[in-house]
């Protein structure tokens, strides 16, 4: 495979582990009062690159978690503009 053309998305397949993470039980900016608790976490997408995202569909405790847990990315739209990319435990 090449570079990646200009102007294009690479592809992902939406897999991941989990590299760290935080359990956040207290934020005062918006939208997050109505969020807490919630995982804010540094995944390693299995392609390579890094990036930050949220764990959902688990309990929001350090015990749900591991670090190397795999992972499948779940999709949230905000609005007609905007979808995040967030992380769940990955089934099988």
């Amino acid at each position: 495979t090449g570079p990646v053309p200009e102007g294009t998305d690479p592809l992902a397949s939406g897999r991941a582990t989990l590299y760290t993470w935080s359990v956040v039980r207290r934020n005062d900016l918006p939208p997050f009062p109505e969020r807490v608790p919630y995982v804010a976490a540094v995944v390693d997408l299995d392609e390579g690159p890094r990036m930050m995202s949220n764990i959902i569909d688990c309990p929001q405790t350090p015990e749900a978690l591991e670090l190397d847990m795999k992972l499948e990315v779940a999709f949230e739209k905000l609005d007609d503009k905007i979808t995040l990319p967030l992380f769940r435990p990955a089934k099988g």
